[in-house]
């Protein structure tokens, strides 16, 4: 008698998507964003197509009225770029400060705006206390009362959370390429899938993401990336964890390869476990190359054709990691990059074009 064929890696995700996790009813939606006074650019040509376009935003960026004023009329949706991490929100054990991440909170409320949820696990920006705390036997009485606290305070403004943050990193060697990190240590591998669980008990409505960065590129040590997160999606989905959503960093690289046939495989391979792509931290370095013209040349030429993959793969939620050029992450060690939509003096550039182009050819 001959041995049954094994199934194919399609059709095991096709199975695991038909046991898919309803995706929630969020306490804000995107059409509820639409229309708002004030609303127009980006945000405005994305709520046509049903889609979220926003920014990480700083409090601190607030106290700028121009910046202000621009992040009021481009976005629908804000992420708090350090606010709702561990280290600036629980400064003790036994302590919240949650007066950066309010200030945020009352801009998005005043303008008609959703939150996201960033970031409930990271291995990084963790307080020292939380480090001397976290046993085997405390850190899951730690993570339900952060998350009850947390999502409780937000939950009617955030529509999706990242519960978990950057948990892979195949370089450090596991079978199962999780990253080795201090939750990994304490908890043992079965952390995310209980992070999930937790959240979903205190945000039922929101939509619950995986966000990772390294997928988007083309090369063996993404391709590595690749299939631990595939891995990692697969076994929240064999726990019934509540994962609705794999986020994209999509900090990309002018002249780094870009495959977008091979992206797109990817990204099926993600939908066929019933999850939805979403682009949360979106900005392209073009280091390497000289000259503002050619960076913004080549720069808008790659969010084209990123964004297209993305956006036909049923992204709904774009976030650029900053608006204007200033307020890059790197805008320190790279002053004279150009990675944002908008220059340093609130001038939007080419990569601005790209973004409503591919938001514009979105449309189902």
């Amino acid at each position: 008698m001959s041995e049954p064929a094994r199934p194919s890696r399609r059709r095991l995700l096709a199975g695991l998507a038909a046991l898919a996790i309803a995706r929630p009813a969020v306490a804000i939606s995107v059409a509820e964003t639409c229309g708002r006074p004030g609303a127009g650019g980006l945000s405005a040509v994305a709520c046509r197509r049903g889609i979220w376009f926003g920014s990480a935003v700083a409090s601190s960026d607030l106290a700028d009225p121009a910046y202000a004023a621009l992040v009021a009329a481009q976005c629908a949706l804000l992420t708090p770029t350090w606010e709702m991490k561990w280290k600036p929100l629980r400064p003790g054990p036994d302590s919240f400060d949650f007066a950066a991440c309010d200030r945020l909170a009352g801009f998005a409320r005043q303008h008609g705006m959703a939150l996201r949820g960033h970031t409930l696990i990271w291995h990084m920006e963790m307080p020292v206390w939380l480090l001397q705390s976290l046993s085997p036997a405390s850190w899951e009485g730690l993570l339900e009362r952060h998350m009850q606290t947390v999502i409780g305070r937000y939950r009617r403004l955030v529509s999706s959370w990242d519960v978990v943050n950057e948990a892979v990193e195949p370089e450090h060697g596991r079978d199962d390429g999780l990253r080795d990190s201090p939750w990994l240590r304490v908890a043992g591998p079965d952390y995310v899938v209980a992070a999930y669980k937790l959240a979903g008990r205190f945000a039922p409505e929101a939509r619950l993401v995986y966000n990772d960065y390294g997928c988007e590129h083309e090369a063996e040590w993404t391709r590595r990336r690749r299939r631990a997160v595939l891995r990692l999606l697969e076994r929240l989905r064999k726990a019934d964890a509540p994962v609705h959503a794999l986020g994209l960093q999509s900090h990309l690289r002018v002249g780094d390869a870009f495959d977008a046939a091979a992206f797109g495989r990817f990204l099926g391979e993600v939908r066929d476990l019933g999850l939805v792509p979403m682009v949360t931290e979106f900005d392209l370095r073009a280091d390497r190359v000289r000259g503002a013209d050619e960076k913004d040349r080549k720069t808008a030429a790659l969010a084209k054709a990123y964004l297209d993959t993305v956006l036909a793969a049923g992204c709904d939620t774009v976030v650029c990691w900053g608006l204007s050029d200033d307020k890059s992450w790197r805008a320190a060690e790279e002053p004279d990059d150009r990675p944002l939509p908008f220059d340093r003096q609130l001038a939007a550039k080419p990569l601005y074009q790209a973004l409503e182009d591919a938001l514009s050819r979105s449309a189902s």
